[in-house]
């Protein structure tokens, strides 16, 4: 193994209003150059290569030869595919091996089909997913890989999990571009399924139904129509043309279930996917409660705290890098006390003075917490990720959980970043930012090192804090100066299995959340501006979201990393809001509505003032998008992004635009130094348009 280093010398102008916020002002554009380090195998990358050409030459036996050994000597690895994007070394033989002629893969199958027999057989008189999904991993060209892509996606099924029967299923539907999804072919598929492609696709018609995706249903539907009208098969007990017996499913969309209207916002964009709220949306009135927040730990007096609230039935929580605090929703008052004092949840007792940084901070200070499980996490302590060459004050910070469900906030685990494991003598690693928690277990960003710096990601077991598994994804080395603290907050987001890395440093992988094993690396420019660094799969155009450069938005493949589209938005974008309907709401200084395949701007809202640009982190909550500005909160139909009604007056209602979120039917804006929540004007919405609409969008 040795290191490979990606040629991306990124240039990158960090001047106040669009970098990151510097402890100090700026008095000239001041550049970073980053250089950016993935560990791969050259290895394995020789013995792809030399693969290539024996298929070039048509050298069947050769090629399945030196793949097979490529596989066994090399499956974890990653090789670089192309500049800035590295594939697993599996994933990039099995491409090579299903593309093959029929000669290339009867070789191939001849030598594996006998091991690959004996897997499934034993996999599945076990009943042992793992064993089946083997031959997923080493033998995917194998005649039984088909059967194993069938039998996991009907384990998904019975398991009441259809997006993942979905993801298996749509493997066994020949590879070809479509109007909406122009990339599919280059996804790895099954070359030759011997399961009816008629049956597949009206499975899939019918996971998209059940996951309340119904104009991806009809999508498939009509496919299915032009490519197969008069096939039959048996549907829920009912026999005949298959396209007939959908229909009458798809004419009764009462039977199938809507996205519900959740009561809580668990996390940064609300669910593990970060893609935004189903919220009923409501016309927001007058404020029902305010309280101040302490604004002390600003990195600048000019730059506050970016904190982003959660809640859990009728309590609102936020933290500070010292502390968390908790409100009743619908009173103000201090959840579980009759207290009125503001003292935080945790460290319980009065505040103590938080450490500070004695030098200069690079960076923005940010705050997020996650709930699952009844159970409060956040990551406390200095917000530094990497200390400066001369700092002297130690930056301690742990990660906590508390039982917000059942203890009032007691105190359930405690973990100290020397929970990961060293192999070397570098120094240990910092949480950058708070955990993701999925079922019994916990999964964190790392970083280690200035200006030198490693990116990784760790998986913790949720009862015990023990370290389950520690991987690193890049290295990264800067000019940036060795007097400042690094101060970053990088989140996690989760989609069917599947955790998105996306880092402030342009790093964005996948990783499997049961192993650690990464899918692949793309490395992009750094993002520059002051929203978190997290990234927003889509489950339906099977496409990942990241922000890049200071005004730019690329979509990546989910399957392999590759570039589906990127596009460069006048003023830049700071946050990522969510998905809806084909649709990718991105919001700056004005807030954008693209088509999510092609990245075309469908409508945009530019508010032209300077006053008026977007401050904070808007939301989408069904056929309504809030874009707050610092005076005023606009009302933006989804589809046409015209306004719904006029816009909402903060300065009137004593509060500024800032971080939102809808639960309870109540508007909280977290920004400021102040909390602000806002009860409905004119109660609900039944539908996504409200009748004192005003003058089109800009």
């Amino acid at each position: 193994m040795n290191r490979t280093v990606g040629l991306l010398a990124l240039i990158i102008s960090l001047a106040p209003a669009s970098g990151p916020a510097l402890a100090q002002p700026l008095t000239k554009t001041k550049t970073i150059t980053l250089t950016v380090t993935v560990e791969t195998s050259t290895a394995a990358r020789r013995k792809v290569r030399l693969a290539q050409e024996y298929l070039r030459r048509s050298d069947w036996a050769d090629a399945v030869s030196l793949l097979r050994r490529t596989l066994d000597d090399h499956s974890d690895h990653l090789v670089e595919v192309e500049p800035g994007r590295y594939l697993r070394t599996s994933s990039l033989v099995n491409r090579l091996l299903v593309d093959m002629p029929p000669a290339g893969l009867a070789i191939y199958r001849s030598q594996v089909d006998p091991q690959a027999r004996r897997w499934f057989e034993a996999g599945t008189a076990e009943n042992d997913p793992a064993a089946v999904s083997r031959i997923l991993d080493e033998a995917y060209a194998s005649r039984f890989a088909d059967d194993a892509l069938w039998w996991r996606g009907e384990q998904a099924w019975q398991a009441n999990r259809p997006r993942t029967a979905a993801r298996y299923w749509r493997q066994l539907v020949p590879r070809s571009k479509t109007p909406r999804n122009p990339n599919r072919n280059r996804r790895l598929g099954f070359p030759d399924s011997r399961h009816p492609e008629p049956l597949v696709r009206a499975r899939l018609v019918l996971c998209h139904c059940l996951c309340g995706q119904l104009e991806r249903a009809r999508l498939e539907w009509t496919e299915l129509k032009r490519r197969h009208p008069d096939a039959r098969g048996t549907l829920a007990g009912k026999r005949g043309i298959l396209v007939n017996l959908l229909a009458d499913w798809l004419a009764r969309p009462e039977l199938w279930p809507r996205p519900s209207a959740a009561s809580t916002h668990a996390t940064f964009g609300g669910t593990t996917q970060r893609n935004g709220s189903e919220t009923t949306p409501i016309d927001p009135g007058a404020p029902l409660w305010q309280t101040r927040i302490d604004d002390s730990l600003c990195a600048t007096v000019s730059q506050h705290t970016d904190r982003h609230p959660v809640v859990l039935d009728n309590l609102l929580f936020v933290a500070d890098s010292f502390g968390i605090h908790a409100w009743n929703l619908e009173t103000g008052l201090p959840a579980w006390s009759t207290d009125t004092a503001p003292l935080p949840l945790y460290p319980p007792g009065p505040p103590a003075t938080p450490v500070r940084a004695a030098q200069p901070l690079s960076g923005r200070v940010a705050t997020s917490l996650s709930i699952s499980g009844g159970r409060l996490y956040a990551r406390i302590g200095s917000p530094v990720t990497a200390a400066a060459a001369r700092e002297p004050r130690p930056l301690f910070h742990e990660l906590v959980a508390l039982d917000v469900a059942n203890g009032e906030g007691r105190l359930v685990l405690k973990v100290e970043p020397d929970v990961i494991s060293l192999d070397d003598a570098r120094g240990g690693w910092s949480f950058d930012g708070p955990p993701l928690a999925i079922g019994s277990r916990l999964f964190v960003t790392t970083r280690r090192g200035h200006p030198q710096a490693e990116v990784g990601v760790a998986c913790l077991d949720a009862d015990s804090g023990t370290q389950l598994w520690h991987q690193r994804l890049a290295a990264v080395v800067t000019n940036a100066e060795q007097s400042h603290n690094v101060v970053t907050h990088n989140l996690l987001a989760a989609s069917d299995g599947r955790l998105i890395y996306c880092g402030d440093t342009g790093v964005v992988a996948r990783l499997d959340s049961a192993t650690g094993s990464v899918a692949w690396i793309s490395i992009l420019e750094p993002p520059t501006g002051p929203g978190l660094c997290c990234s927003l799969p889509d489950d339906d155009s099977g496409l990942v979201l990241v922000r890049n450069g200071t005004q730019g938005l690329t979509a990546l493949d989910i399957e392999d990393g590759h570039t589906a589209w990127s596009r460069r938005l006048p003023g830049g974008i700071q946050y990522l809001l969510a998905v809806r309907d084909g649709r990718a709401i991105v919001s700056g200084r004005s807030i954008f509505a693209l088509d999510v395949h092609s990245g075309r701007i469908a409508w945009q809202r530019l508010a032209r003032q300077q006053h008026r640009f977007g401050r904070g982190r808007g939301l989408v909550a069904q056929g309504v998008v809030y874009w707050p500005t610092r005076e005023l909160l606009h009302l933006l139909e989804l589809d046409s992004g015209q306004p719904l009604r006029q816009p909402v007056r903060l300065d009137v209602r004593a509060c500024q635009g800032g971080n939102l979120l809808l639960s309870q039917h109540k508007l909280v804006i977290c920004g400021d130094g102040q909390i602000t929540v806002l009860g409905p004007f004119a109660g609900l919405l039944p539908k996504p348009r409200f009748d004192n609409s005003t003058s089109p969008a800009r």
